[in-house]
């Protein structure tokens, strides 16, 4: 089950790396940092509460409108 949980926060961790290099925003880079932080305190404890944690706080940041259609 740690190995599950270790592929789980790799995918994380490579997601917030995605969403970082992407259109900038203080939000969701500060959210994607944050789930990195998360993701590699997960990686190396195999403690899933920070995944779950990490998860919930990427998809906050995620789900944050950018670009001309957010003052809409």
């Amino acid at each position: 089950m740690v190995y599950v949980i270790q592929v789980l926060s790799a995918i994380l961790i490579g997601i917030a790396i995605g969403a970082m290099l992407g259109p900038r925003n203080p939000m969701r880079l500060g959210t994607s940092v944050l789930a990195i932080v998360l993701g590699l305190v997960t990686l190396f404890t195999g403690s899933w509460i920070y995944l779950a944690i990490g998860t919930v706080i990427f998809l906050i940041g995620a789900g944050m409108r950018t670009g001309e259609g957010a003052r809409a």
